[in-house]
């Protein structure tokens, strides 16, 4: 094993890191974002290169086969309350740590899975959040493609956060006369002026064409209120 060793962390410390497994792109790129915001990082990875570069970026980093119980019990992993399962190349190796997880009763654990089957298979395990980074972008840039949107967030199945610009008809008018939610299905929650922050929709809010605005709402009912003109 190369690096620090987290049996010296007390349980309440483990209760505030996360425990990322696979520190290739995906899970090193979300183990450097969680540092970056505060969050302490016990990453794993099975390459020894890999780890070297970790070191001394990540609170510990340890060169370990997370796929064995009794290692994951001996750096401690049993203790984490959030882990991530970043093991992208090796399908068997993703769902044999993603199973070890759930069984130390883990009470969140996100997943990597670079197919329908193999997201399939995290979901039947009992992992809480199955991701699939490469399915979800090609989904996301598909909405960015078709539609006037500038960003979109899928929430929940058929249901979305999307960044746009005001469509025409609710430019330049006061938003509590424009029944937006009634008539349209969609709620905008939030406006950013040009040079500006974002700031919360208020009854007498209004927009204009430089403007960009949040809106919530179903999937198809959101897409439908950028293009409107």
């Amino acid at each position: 094993m190369f690096g620090s060793h987290p049996a010296e962390s007390s349980r309440k410390g483990m209760s505030n890191a996360v425990a990322v497994i696979g520190l290739g792109r995906f899970g090193g790129a979300l183990a450097l974002e969680l540092m970056r915001n505060g969050t302490d990082v016990l990453g794993v990875d099975h390459d020894e290169a890999t780890v070297q570069r970790f070191n001394g970026k990540l609170t510990s980093v340890v060169r370990a086969d997370a796929t064995d119980e009794d290692v994951l019990r001996e750096l401690a992993v049993n203790e984490f309350e959030r882990a991530v399962v970043g093991i992208g190349s090796d399908i068997q190796a993703s769902i044999l740590t993603a199973s070890r997880l759930v069984k130390f009763g883990c009470p969140a654990i996100w997943a990597k899975a670079i197919t329908e089957p193999h997201a399939e298979i995290l979901t039947q395990l009992g992992v809480q959040h199955v991701v699939n980074p490469e399915s979800d972008m090609g989904t996301r840039a598909a909405h960015l493609i078709q539609h006037r949107i500038l960003d979109f967030v899928p929430i929940d199945d058929g249901y979305a956060l999307v960044r746009c610009t005001p469509p025409l008809p609710i430019q330049q008018r006061p938003m509590d006369l424009l029944n937006v939610r009634q008539k349209l299905g969609v709620s905008v929650v939030a406006v950013c002026r040009p040079g500006g922050q974002w700031e919360p929709i208020e009854p007498g809010t209004m927009l204009y064409h430089d403007d960009q605005i949040l809106v919530t709402g179903p999937t198809r009912k959101v897409e439908r209120f950028s293009n409107l003109a």
